[in-house]
C-alpha cells in the first residue's frame, strides 16, 4: 500500500467512526495531503472540515462533516527567546522534533519577530512542549499558551515586486527566497515546492496570477499581476509573501 492508499483508508476510517460522539480527527496534515483528502471527500460528497489553528493555515487537520473550530485539538503555544540569535522557522522546527515529537504532531509554526514564534501543536503534546522545550539554537526560551487572536496571525504579508527571466516555477521560487535556479530545483525536486497546494516535480511548470506558491520553511507566496519588461525583456511581477 502506497502512501496515498495509507492516507486514504485514513480517511475511510473518518468516514466509519463519523457517527460517534465524539469528533474524528485526522491531521496534522501537509498541503499535499490535504488536498488529496479533499478531492476523495468532494468525489464521494462528503462534507468536512479543514483547520489548522487559524485562518489561512497550510498544515491543518481533517474532520469528516462539519467541525466548530473550537472542537478541534490544536493548541497555539508561544516560544519565547531570551538570546541574542536571530532566529528562524528551522531553528524552532528542529528544536521540537530534536525532543523526539514527529512531524504530524505539528501544524504551522508563525514567527512574531526574530526571537518569537506562534507554534500549533497537538493538544495532547502541548504541556509536554511547555515543561521541557528549554533552548532553541542554544538560546534559553520560554513555551506557553498563546493568549492573542490567532486569525490575526494571517494578517502577516509584504508585497514583493520580482524580476524573473520567465514564468517558470524554479525562477518564481528562485526569486521568492533570493538563491540559485539550482537550489529552487533541488527544493522542487526533494518534494519541497507546492503549487496550489498540489507537490511539483517539474521546474519547468509554468505559474501564471492567482496561484498559490508554497515553499517549505519559507513560506506562502501568491503570484499577483505581470507589471511590466525591463530593458533586458525580463519579466517583473508583484508577488504576496504570507511571513
Amino acid at each position: 500500500m502506497d502512501e496515498t492508499q495509507l492516507l486514504l483508508s485514513r480517511v475511510e476510517d473518518l468516514i466509519r467512526n463519523r457517527g460517534y460522539e465524539e469528533p474524528q480527527f485526522l491531521g496534522f496534515l501537509n498541503e499535499h495531503e490535504a488536498a488529496i483528502c479533499s478531492a476523495y471527500l468532494n468525489n464521494r460528497h462528503i462534507d468536512f472540515t479543514l483547520y489548522g489553528g487559524y485562518k489561512n493555515a497550510t498544515r491543518v487537520y481533517l474532520a469528516v462533516d462539519e467541525c466548530p473550530f473550537d472542537d478541534f485539538p490544536i493548541t497555539a503555544l508561544l516560544i519565547s527567546s531570551h538570546g541574542t540569535n536571530k532566529l528562524g522557522h528551522r531553528d524552532f522546527l528542529g528544536s521540537v522534533m530534536g525532543m523526539g515529537i514527529k512531524r504530524e504532531c505539528v501544524g504551522d509554526i508563525v514567527l512574531i519577530n526574530d526571537k518569537d514564534a506562534v507554534i500549533f501543536v497537538r493538544t495532547e503534546i502541548a504541556d509536554y512542549l511547555k515543561n521541557q522545550l528549554q533552548k532553541v539554537r542554544n538560546d534559553s526560551v520560554k513555551v506557553s499558551d498563546y493568549s492573542g487572536n490567532t486569525d490575526a496571525l494571517c494578517s502577516k504579508t509584504e508585497q514583493l515586486r520580482l524580476i524573473v527571466t520567465s514564468m517558470r516555477v524554479d525562477n518564481i521560487v528562485s526569486s521568492c527566497i533570493n538563491t540559485s535556479r539550482n537550489t529552487a530545483s533541488e527544493l522542487i525536486s526533494s518534494d519541497s515546492v507546492f503549487v496550489n497546494h498540489l507537490q511539483i516535480h517539474k521546474p519547468s511548470q509554468l505559474l501564471s496570477s492567482g496561484d498559490v506558491l508554497s515553499i517549505r520553511g519559507y513560506g506562502k507566496y501568491v503570484i499577483g499581476d505581470v507589471v511590466g519588461k525591463t530593458k533586458r525583456d525580463r519579466t517583473v511581477i508583484n508577488v504576496l509573501h504570507y511571513i
